[in-house]
């Protein structure tokens, strides 16, 4: 009987001993998910504040000279080739506000401008970025010969 007292009382230890490892567990458990709750709430707080206007940008290049028989803009990072049909006398569209739920908010991309023409064809370099309203030009020429 003393013996049996005695193994109650070590089991009762080691279940005490496992609850209280449990519970700091559980503990670090929620306090983990409380903080990537608070960070993607935030985020999206960002976001609920984000006031555009009704602006629409679309950022060009001048194309002096021989016009292109093809133009299109290619995006390395998702391997896309963007195509924007329209243009006004010799201003060819790069991008526009088209992009910007698919462009990363704050961050550059590099944008490549093609240009087909038989002599002398067109490929330029763009730097791009995105405010999560707008386009915005970082770096690039704004024509070509």
């Amino acid at each position: 009987s003393g013996e049996t007292k005695k193994h109650w009382k070590e089991l009762k230890n080691y279940a005490q001993i496992y609850l209280n490892k449990m519970k700091i567990t559980v503990l670090i458990i929620l306090l983990i998910i409380i903080s990537s709750c608070v960070k993607n709430n935030l985020k999206s707080q960002e976001d609920e504040f984000l006031i555009c206007t009704e602006q629409f940008v679309t950022i060009t290049i001048q194309i002096m000279g021989d016009a292109p028989t093809n133009y299109y803009t290619l995006r390395p990072k998702t391997s896309d080739t963007l195509k924007i049909e329209s243009y006004f006398e010799n201003y060819y569209p790069i991008v526009n506000d088209n992009l910007v739920s698919s462009l990363e908010r704050d961050s550059t991309e590099q944008l490549i401008f093609v240009g087909e023409r038989t002599a002398n064809p067109i490929r330029e370099v763009f730097e791009i970025k995105s405010d999560g309203c707008h386009v915005t030009k970082v770096s690039g020429v704004d024509s070509v010969y």
